[in-house]
């Protein structure tokens, strides 16, 4: 049976915050990108939580993250902007450009924004919960890199392309909707050790992600 330690949420995102201001990513950008992880473990989306900071890690380490970017609107109107993340940390990036839209959105009604030049931005439903906070509507979309096969497909080809969104209840408790169109993340796939666990699904159980063993006659 596999031990299991757990830690208090602040000591998680300290540690992650650590890591960041190590690769020379600034304070108060280490700290926004720590409370995105967080925000991932505290609503039970553990594979987009602190156990990827092993991908941030590994890309900020290669220098494929610029850890000091600086941002950019390339373009704007009163209610949409286009945001240049001058490829720094998407858990940096994007809640920036997230509040530039809310902003828009509370002057003028609605806040479109785009962001370009930048990478992984962590759970999709991060960002239209700020938007609860401000008793606003919210609405994230991005695309990512081929992970999915089309139906009856052996090679990745399409992006998972997650969206969430959220709306307030009135009275009611807020509906929330964060999904991708995969039947389950890629990183929830994988045992503790990295092995890929086995699955069945319509009729075929695999030993790897990519490996039918065996397959319904």
């Amino acid at each position: 049976m596999v031990e299991t330690e757990t830690y208090p949420i602040e000591r998680l995102s300290e540690f992650s915050a650590r890591v960041f201001e190590h690769f020379g990513v600034p304070p108060d950008d280490a700290e926004l990108a720590a409370d995105v992880l967080a925000a991932a473990d505290l609503r039970g989306i553990d594979s987009h939580g602190v156990a990827r900071l092993h991908t941030y890690f590994d890309m900020l380490s290669l220098g494929r993250i610029n850890p000091r970017p600086r941002l950019s609107v390339v373009r704007q109107s009163p209610s949409t902007a286009t945001v240049d993340g001058d490829n720094g940390l998407g858990l940096v990036v994007a809640p920036r450009a997230n509040d530039i839209a809310l902003e828009k959105a509370t002057e003028s009604g609605s806040g479109w924004v785009s962001v370009r030049n930048t990478n992984h931005f962590g759970i999709a439903g991060y960002y239209p919960l700020q938007a609860l906070k401000r008793d606003l509507i919210g609405w994230a979309m991005t695309n990512s890199t081929k992970l999915v096969a089309p139906l009856f497909g052996a090679e990745r080809m399409l992006g998972t392309n997650p969206i969430a969104i959220a709306f307030p209840g009135l009275e009611e408790p807020p509906i929330v909707i964060d999904l991708a169109t995969p039947a389950a993340p890629t990183e929830r796939s994988r045992s503790p050790d990295g092995a890929a666990r086995r699955f069945r699904s319509a009729g075929r159980s695999t030993t790897r992600e990519t490996s039918p063993t065996s397959r319904r006659r």
